[in-house]
């Protein structure tokens, strides 16, 4: 085994000597190379020249002091070989992409890091800046555990922003190959023109990125303004009538138990695949949060089974129409969280796994894990059967973005070990990418890197690395306690508002701990500025940590039968304390880019925990 740069690696063989990159080096890429192969070409230019000025010239054939890249086959999912001799370096792919990654398993023992996508101008990649470029000789190779690494990408989320393209870089950069598209219904044209327009879906054909999606979007593939008029049978029955797909919350998805309705969704499908390429996992999904038919015939059945019933038909059809696209859908989650009774899925069928809000106290791999048997029933149903981590749910999970440690290390090796195909990261809302970055970025990197790379020694070389060799080692101490599980749960609770006076007090010490290290840190401006982000987002869990009480209190002396001036008043402090959480938020979300997002922690955050209780308690007291 040997040791570089904080990687662990298996190396075939090793020697004392080093190589130095120098003007006189060049590479070489095969004229019949693609896209990709010239892009990994390009990276490593780039950030050699970043990291020393050095330029290295192309190469016209292989030659001494060439580093070549291309194809070799049989290195394992997207994997990649690594040979450092003193006259030449050969970085070979399984695909494209795996001459991609090998690229940036180079820079990365040249010391780049790639902790946050690029979006925050005030807060760069890390890069160093050395004269020298000194490689040890070797070979290695590394190949992909978990075959499809996806990321819920938040800059495709309900919204398609330019800042996307930070984001697939970085993905890339983290050994992850798919990236998720979650649609609005009503926009998925638009969504799929805007990606085009702003270089997305051409920045993706670079790095040989696939897209998943588009999400939850059964209305767009069967709308109720096309059809409803014309064929109201077609659409859910609920309430003594048929609704609208969608319609007034709570929303309604369309009778599973209706043929022609089956039927004109596989045509709009077809011709979804077919107009739209890009599209390699076809993953339409129900209404999130929508209810089935109610209607005779889909009594008689139960969701799961009708629904499994239509992703085959689906899944048939389309290899067919297109044989590279694979079809999936979402287990454990809606309308299929109980596993079938009569209805299962075929062989073509693929599946993302979806445990929504779940503690990452816990991991997949955890003996008393409380959906494993559920989970295991529903993987024994598939032979492409992935699983969604939700790493950065804003909505569900810590917004500070502790890491995950526990959860992870379990998760993965869960994963490994069962053969499951693929990982999908979710990460939501976009407000909130930087403090969730280590978390996602662990995603792609571990699952890849398996067993090699393990969270907790990362996580100690991003402090060091991401906050510099004076304020990193005391960041690495703050991050390794706040994400120990016995930690852990104090977040959680501080997110709801739920915390008592011992755990602020905690709360304050791990604040300090981050304050001191800005003291260190005070001389370099980048780093400084770095943790000025980790201290915003705990001065707002501080804030937040305590307050549910004024409204729990109110609640109970609404109960209780309080004197109704003395609650009046408590309403009063509680609608003022409200006010002080919320320009808080819009306070500390002005300042620092990435660590949240101040409209999501009014609209959601905030009404959800506070302002809607407090407004159903006030109700009670004047009806």
């Amino acid at each position: 085994m040997i040791c570089l740069l904080g990687l662990v690696l298996i190396a075939q063989s090793v020697s004392a000597k080093e190589v130095k990159l120098t003007g006189e080096w060049r590479i070489y890429v095969s004229p019949n190379a693609g896209v990709t192969e010239r892009f990994a070409r390009d990276e490593l230019r780039k950030y050699v020249e970043k990291i020393s000025g050095t330029r290295l010239a192309d190469a016209e054939v292989k030659g001494p002091h060439t580093i070549s890249l291309g194809l070799k086959k049989g290195l394992g999912h997207d994997g990649y070989s690594i040979s450092i001799s003193t006259e030449s370096i050969v970085i070979e792919g399984e695909n494209p992409r795996g001459v991609l990654y090998g690229v940036y398993d180079l820079l990365e023992r040249l010391g780049c890091r790639w902790y946050y996508p690029a979006i925050d101008p005030k807060d760069p990649e890390v890069v160093p800046k050395k004269s020298d470029l000194v490689l040890a000789t070797g070979k290695w190779s590394e190949s992909a555990k978990i075959e499809d690494r996806i990321y819920w990408i938040s800059g495709l989320g309900f919204k398609v922003r330019p800042e996307t393209l930070a984001q697939l870089d970085w993905a890339a950069k983290n050994r992850y190959n798919c990236l998720s598209w979650q649609c609005v219904p009503e926009n998925v044209d638009k969504d799929l023109a805007q990606m085009k327009a702003l270089g997305i879906l051409d920045a993706m054909d670079k790095r040989g990125l696939m897209l998943h999606g588009p999400g939850h979007s059964f209305p767009y593939f069967l709308p109720t303004d096309k059809y409803f008029d014309a064929h109201p049978e077609w659409f859910g029955f609920r309430d003594g009538k048929h609704q609208p797909h969608g319609g007034k919350w709570p929303p309604t998805n369309y009778c599973l138990s209706n043929p022609e309705a089956n039927e004109e969704f596989i045509r709009n499908v077809e011709a979804f695949v077919t107009k739209y390429p890009q599209i390699r996992i076809l993953d339409t999904l129900p209404i999130d949060g929508g209810l089935p038919c109610q209607c005779e015939e889909c009594l008689k059945s139960t969701p799961t089974d009708l629904l499994i019933a239509q992703y085959n038909r689906l899944a048939e059809r389309l290899k067919k129409a297109a044989p590279n696209v694979v079809v999936d859908c979402v287990p454990g989650y809606g309308q299929l969280s109980d596993p079938p009774s009569e209805v299962f899925p075929s062989d073509d069928l693929a599946a993302v796994y979806a445990h929504w809000g779940r503690n990452h106290a816990e991991s997949y791999d955890d003996p008393n894990y409380g959906r494993k048997g559920n989970l295991m029933t529903w993987q024994s149903y598939y032979k492409r059967f992935m699983i969604c981590s939700y790493y950065a749910a804003n909505s569900h999970q810590p917004f500070t973005g502790p890491p995950y440690l526990h959860a992870i290390e379990g998760d993965t090796k869960y994963m490994v070990e069962h053969g499951v195909k693929g990982a999908l990261v979710l990460e939501y809302p976009f407000g909130f990418w930087w403090e969730n970055a280590f978390n996602v970025r662990m995603g792609g990197i571990h699952p890849y890197y398996y067993p090699n790379r393990d969270p907790k020694s990362e996580l100690r070389d991003f402090a060091l690395k991401y906050y510099g060799p004076k304020a990193g080692p005391l960041l690495a101490e703050y991050y390794e306690i706040i994400g120990d599980n016995a930690n852990l749960e104090k977040t959680y609770r501080a997110s709801r508002g739920e915390s008592d006076d011992w755990e602020v007090g905690w709360l304050k010490g791990m604040q300090g701990m981050i304050r001191r290290a800005a003291q260190l840190a005070a001389d370099d401006p980048v780093c400084f500025y770095r943790i000025s982000k980790l201290d915003s987002a705990m001065d707002m869990l501080i804030q937040l940590a305590p307050s549910r009480r004024k409204i729990t209190d109110i609640e109970k002396a609404v109960a209780d039968g309080a004197k109704k001036e003395d609650l009046e008043r408590q309403i009063t402090e509680a609608r003022t304390m409200i006010a002080d959480l919320i320009s808080h938020a819009e306070e500390l979300g002005a300042r620092n880019d990435g660590v949240m997002d101040e409209a999501w922690m009014k609209g959601w955050t905030i009404n959800r925990i506070f302002t809607d209780p407090l407004n159903a308690a006030e109700k009670k007291l004047n009806p």
